[in-house]
């Protein structure tokens, strides 16, 4: 038995993101899904029926909202809890990541012809020593290392340092849990069948992107099944049961939110994120919050074309291996599998964007087994240089989310082009009354593309100085360029409905929630315009209507006290 002497698995990711404990709620999602959401504030019935038959408006998480439910117990709304456990979960996942490694050496048949003892088992925590069971060899010092830098890697920044990644961090935990299972099962432990089934589940209703486990389990079922136990292809019946159930699910929420983007931009984007990945993992510098991809997408477009032949190679790497080495055409499975679903979640209001750090968190292990595979072993030396490079880089990363405005200027910094950034950019800026430079920030991003939002946000900026009609011709330039979008529809709303013109007010409301029937804080203006015009049914209905989407609304809810009080 070796023993490091140093947990290195727990002051190595304290390191590398521990700065994130002291950091507030993050400017995007984490004031939505946390501060002003009133469900996480008690643990009732009501509340976690609440959670587990909505979206959160566009994904299926009800575990993450448990979480948070308890986050709040402990510390109501003190961002320190918060933080901590998001760390706290993310290295019990880099733990499993290593269990995992080691498992795969183990069983792999090539690997087995070297002599070498693969047979390790989890790193487990022993009071302040960190256990590694017969991991002498130089194949389970590198599982060991993989599993550190899957620990440390500022591409899992995100995942780790912001909230919301919570539900990557948490269905990873069960994701990855399932799969360690599962492996033990496959070498005789029938236990272990039931509790990876229950793991998936668990993974599902913490995000719907732990139905790549399925995938996973078929690709080692086709390349990597033991000599002395292969399992009969009906135990990943339960696999494909819950896969189908939860794909259902998934579709329900991201119907409403799925860009218009043609299925040829779709794979021509999908090869790009492919290969950008690879380079972030293997150099992450310039890592940002939005990597927009603004403008035509063609195959002889520059940005494109070197990644779509990367791919291919990539692709074809991966065939070539298929004989002799299952490992490596395994781990490239693993990755392309993981990442198959964002590939369809590359765009929102017209934006397209072809990355996201945190949507590399279940694939990096595909590309971690890979690495482990092809080295026959890394100088300490260098391992310790390149475990000291990550947790700068790391460190840096976390250090462009403590203020509320750190991250979309660190976007603007590499993309200046990026609309996406300088919208969340100006939006704080405005709530910071610092109109004059939210305006600046609006206009520059003009020059690089005129794009509907960009003109909404100038309408805000006006709107917030008084400067009505420069607003109300804002939010019509938005409409005509982006008719279909129901935000500049009920932005010209608010803005009639502050300034008296509650006829007009009404039918931008109304646009608005028949462009997106879950626009909840809509459907509640829309009924307290009613209710001035005393068509109290039609305000009932926009009330209830708003309701069966958020219980909480408090808007709704307020508006069906007052019907009921008028009655009484």
């Amino acid at each position: 038995m070796q023993k490091l002497k140093i947990p290195l698995f727990i002051i190595l990711p304290f390191l590398a993101f521990g700065a994130s404990l002291f950091h507030g709620f993050a400017p995007v999602d984490d004031s939505f899904l946390i501060v002003e959401n009133l469900a996480i504030r008690a643990i009732n019935w009501e509340n976690l029926k609440h959670f587990f038959t909505t979206y959160d408006p566009e994904l299926y998480i009800p575990l993450v909202f448990v979480s948070f439910q308890f986050n709040y117990l402990i510390g109501e709304l003190a961002p320190f809890n918060y933080h901590l456990t998001n760390i706290l979960i993310h290295i019990i996942n880099a733990l499993l990541v290593t269990r995992i490694l080691m498992q795969l050496l183990a069983s792999n048949k090539s690997n087995a012809s070297e002599n070498e003892d693969v047979n390790c088992q989890l790193p487990v925590l022993s009071g302040v020593e960190v256990s590694i069971v017969n991991c002498s060899s130089r194949k389970a010092q590198l599982a060991l290392f993989g599993g550190l830098i899957f620990a440390i890697h500022p591409l899992n920044t995100e995942a780790v340092v912001w909230l919301a990644g919570r539900k990557d961090l948490l269905s990873g935990l069960f994701f990855f849990a399932s799969l360690t299972f599962y492996l033990d099962f496959i070498k005789g432990n029938r236990k272990a069948y039931w509790l990876s089934i229950t793991m998936f589940l668990l993974a599902l209703l913490s995000k719907v992107i732990a139905v790549t486990l399925l995938g996973i389990l078929i690709l080692h079922w086709l390349l990597l099944r033991t000599r002395t136990r292969k399992p009969s292809p009906i135990t990943i019946v339960p696999y494909l049961i819950l896969t189908l159930i939860f794909v259902v699910v998934a579709l329900g929420g991201k119907a409403r939110v799925i860009a218009s983007v043609t299925l040829i931009d779709k794979i021509l984007v999908a090869c790009k994120s492919t290969i950008f990945y690879i380079y972030k993992f293997l150099i992450p510098n310039d890592l940002t919050i939005i990597y927009p991809l603004q403008g035509d997408i063609s195959l002889t477009d520059m940005r494109i074309l070197p990644s779509v032949i990367l791919a291919i190679i990539l692709i074809m790497i991966a065939i070539k291996s298929l004989k002799k080495h299952p490992v490596i055409t395994f781990g490239i499975g693993w990755y392309l599998v993981t990442l198959a679903p964002t590939y369809l979640n590359i765009g929102k209001a017209n934006l397209v964007f072809f990355a996201v750090d945190r949507y590399a968190y279940l694939p990096m292990v595909g590309l971690l087994i890979v690495l482990v595979y092809i080295y026959k072993s890394i100088r300490p030396i260098a391992r310790s240089t390149i475990i000291i490079i990550l947790i700068v880089l790391s460190i840096n990363q976390t250090n462009t989310w403590k203020t509320p405005d750190g991250v979309f200027r660190r976007t603007l910094s590499i993309y200046p082009e990026s609309v996406g950034a300088r919208v969340g950019l100006a939006t704080i800026l405005r709530h910071q009354n610092k109109f004059e430079e939210a305006f600046k920030v609006i206009t520059e991003g003009v020059k690089y593309m005129d794009h509907s939002l960009l003109h909404m946000n100038a309408g805000f900026v006006y709107a917030a100085t008084g400067q009505v009609t420069d607003a109300e011709e804002r939010f019509r330039t938005a409409i005509n360029m982006d008719p279909n979008n129901p935000e500049p529809y009920f932005s010209l709303g608010s803005l009639f409905e502050q300034t008296g013109r509650s006829d007009e007010a009404i039918s931008f409301y109304e646009k608005a929630v028949e462009l997106d029937g879950s626009y909840v804080i809509a459907r509640a203006k829309l009924g307290n315009l009613y209710l001035k015009k005393n068509q109290t049914d039609k305000a009932r209905e926009q009330f209830e209507k708003a309701l069966e989407w958020n219980k909480f609304s408090v808007e709704a809810n307020e508006g069906i006290r007052r019907i009921q009080d008028a009655s009484i």
